[in-house]
């Protein structure tokens, strides 16, 4: 018995401890971590405006983060996360900007765990050009699905996944818009 009661001492001391150092460590690398998360969407959200526009502004519409940009002092474009949980590899995240007059102007991924050489093709020019300049109001779906956009062959998922995080984003600009062109007004 007291054999016993020295084991369960010596486990939960070893165990407080390991937690204590669990929590230190937590809490040294949360904000590095959470700074090169922001850094790392910010200049997403940069490579994702045209040409000539401004460095876009963080803001925060309706609970989401936009990153809006000016060219000539006039609302030019957005950029908003889109998500789909349904990526072959677990969850896509794509940072993607939106002109101001309707058309898709870039994307770039940020999360992704797609099959390499085939998933991760939703990167390449063979997929991403035809996208660009597309109408915010187009059908963003595989032709699969009796949409108009090419999947990547043998990666139908991923492309689904990846249109999926376009529609989203659209349907996050589009819901925000009017607040978007107000607050793009004023610097």
């Amino acid at each position: 018995m007291k054999e016993t009661c020295k084991l369960i001492l010596v486990l939960t001391l070893i165990c407080a401890i390991s937690s204590a150092l669990l929590a230190a460590v937590y809490n040294t690398t949360k904000d590095p971590i959470a700074a090169a998360l922001e850094l790392r969407t910010a200049s997403a959200a940069a490579k994702v405006m045209p040409e000539g526009a401004s460095l876009p502004e963080k803001r925060i519409v309706e609970g989401e983060t936009f990153f809006v940009a000016r060219k000539d002092g006039q609302f030019a474009a957005v950029a908003v996360e889109g998500r789909s949980k349904n990526g072959y590899g677990g969850e896509i995240v794509l940072m993607v900007g939106l002109s101001a007059d309707g058309h898709l102007v870039n994307y770039q991924k940020l999360v992704a765990s797609e099959t390499p050489g085939l998933g991760t093709k939703m990167e390449d020019d063979s997929f991403r050009k035809p996208l660009l300049g597309r109408p915010l109001n187009g059908d963003w779906r595989v032709k699969k699905d009796g949409g108009e956009v090419d999947a990547i062959t043998a990666a139908t998922i991923s492309s689904r996944a990846a249109l999926e995080c376009i529609r989203d984003a659209i349907a996050k600009y589009q819901k925000a818009a009017d607040a978007l062109q107000a607050t793009a007004a004023t610097p």
